[in-house]
């Protein structure tokens, strides 16, 4: 799947219109945009695509509709969204005249910055965090921070490196995620992380309880009393939610995918995809022309 990711510049070639001179490029691990720079620009709806950042969105004025995996947030100031790396997100609707910060994370900088605990945090919080305009009027202030150092024009790593773990731990702590996770959470959530990188190749419970050092019975019990469902389950519908890009972005028969994502029987893919999404993968594609 890593073919079919979208990166920052390919965005702004595919969803970007009109003079976008104004747009900066600069060669680090965590980017950073006015969202002023962006909003106006846009062409929307996008449709859904896996983005090859963690994505954060702080909101500071109007508003947008932004699909995260199968749900639709719509989006107010002041306002934080965060889509982690492996989801499929879509934008179905932007004010031209919203204001804020963008924020694009490479997993790498994002596993290296944070300590495993705050990962797993950041993972676990709901994707849409409603901001107090104090609170707001404070992340403001520490993304302005890092906007001015990563365009300095001779950034300095560990600095930025600093500001974006403060903005991340002052959102973990807004979110009243900053509990210590108990032993079956930090389980299930670093069970959901692994499978959104290995879904495509790994579907058997037992690969992700070994890389986990657990038993495949107790990995299921913490991912059931976590999520309400089974892993393996887990496991299917994030393979299912991806193939959903697949048959929008591409002309491959069913078939076809359904092999590319390490289904053994194309059949097998028909039905659970009809399951799922209440429709069979050619009808879903079909409705999506």
């Amino acid at each position: 799947m890593e073919k079919n990711r979208v990166y920052a510049d390919e965005f702004v070639s595919k969803f970007m219109e009109g003079s976008l001179k104004h747009l900066k490029y600069i060669q680090t691990p965590i980017k950073i945009f006015a969202l002023q720079d962006i909003a106006p620009y846009l062409r929307v709806p996008i449709p859904p695509i896996l983005f090859g950042y963690n994505l954060l969105i702080h909101l500071t004025k109007g508003y947008f509709q932004h699909q995260i995996e199968s749900t639709t947030f719509m989006v107010k100031a002041p306002a934080v969204i965060i889509a982690n790396y492996g989801h499929i997100s879509a934008i179905n609707e932007v004010d031209k005249n919203a204001q804020g910060y963008c924020v694009l994370i490479k997993e790498q900088a994002m596993t290296s910055i944070l300590r495993d605990q705050e990962t797993l945090h950041i993972f676990n919080i709901a994707p849409l965090l409603n901001l107090q305009e104090s609170d707001s009027d404070d992340l403001n202030a520490l993304l302005q921070l890092l906007y001015r150092e990563i365009y300095d024009g001779n950034p300095y790593m560990s600095y930025y490196e600093s500001i974006f773990k403060t903005i991340i731990l002052k959102i973990i702590k807004l979110s009243d995620t900053n509990k210590t996770l108990l032993r079956k959470e930090e389980i299930a959530i670093a069970f959901k992380q692994l499978v959104y990188l290995d879904f495509s190749k790994q579907k058997s419970v037992s690969y992700y309880a070994d890389k986990l050092a657990v038993s495949t019975n107790y990995l299921n019990r913490c991912v059931s009393a976590v999520f309400k469902k089974s892993a393996k389950q887990l496991i299917l519908e994030v393979a299912i939610m991806h193939s959903q890009l697949l048959l929008i972005e591409t002309n491959k028969p069913v078939a076809t995918i359904a092999y590319e994502l390490e289904f053994e029987d194309p059949s097998y893919f028909a039905r659970l995809f009809k399951k799922l999404i209440g429709v069979t993968p050619s009808e879903y594609r079909q409705n999506a022309l």
